[in-house]
């Protein structure tokens, strides 16, 4: 199974982000193994969902990595985010895109919950690509830290596990992609895989080895 070094290969940029809580290489290593998945399957893709963006490394790093790669780019992309605070570090993370970069899609900033995504009809079967580093641990199995940002950041405080799922069932196209960043929580006693079709049986996962010690998961409709 491949895992991924902690060492970054391929840098982009230095990001604009929270002092309270920084980003781990995690997603930037998400956002190149993408690239290379979407170079190497010649994939054309219009719309994309950056789930649990933050301050949009993982969006923003895969459109660097697309130019860097000369891959078609698609035609538009969201950065959907719960906490509004990131929203700052995101219009100048953008900006610094543009400087390495000619073009960027069409892009939006959304601050809202991914458990109201189903509550909305644009979103019904929208995406043809949705990248996600969501939180990894949940409530009541960790210490909780006394800075409450850094608590949403870790834990699934605004909504939970089973809702992002559904979110992503919703929104993602039916011949779409997800790739999904998940924590392995065996020592907990919990079985992500199984949690996961237990709750929703209408998509397939498939775990493509470790970034890091994080699983890499490709989730479609069957």
């Amino acid at each position: 199974m491949m895992k991924m070094s902690s060492v970054n290969a391929n840098p982009t940029f230095n990001y604009s982000q929270p002092g309270e809580y920084n980003f781990s290489h995690d997603s930037v290593f998400l956002a190149h193994r993408v690239s290379e998945i979407i170079k190497e399957e010649n994939t054309r893709i219009k719309n994309v969902l950056d789930l649990c963006s933050g301050c949009g490394v993982v969006g923003l790093d895969l459109l660097f990595y697309l130019n860097q790669n000369n891959t078609v780019m698609p035609a538009h992309i969201d950065f959907l985010e719960v906490q509004d605070l990131y929203r700052t570090h995101f219009i100048k993370n953008v900006e610094t895109l543009k400087t390495h970069i000619s073009k960027i899609p069409d892009y939006r900033f959304l601050n809202i919950n991914y458990n109201e995504l189903s509550l909305l009809p644009d979103f019904h079967n929208k995406y043809d690509l949705i990248i996600c580093n969501p939180p990894y641990f949940r409530k009541g199995f960790g210490k909780l830290s006394p800075n409450e940002f850094k608590n949403r950041c870790r834990f699934f405080i605004d909504s939970d596990y089973p809702n992002l799922i559904k979110s992503i069932e919703y929104s993602l196209h039916s011949a779409g992609k997800a790739f999904v960043l998940l924590k392995s929580l065996q020592e907990h006693g919990i079985n992500i895989e199984k949690e996961f079709h237990s709750v929703s049986p209408e998509l397939k996962l498939k775990n493509l080895g470790l970034i890091r010690d994080t699983s890499l998961y490709c989730i479609t409709k069957h």
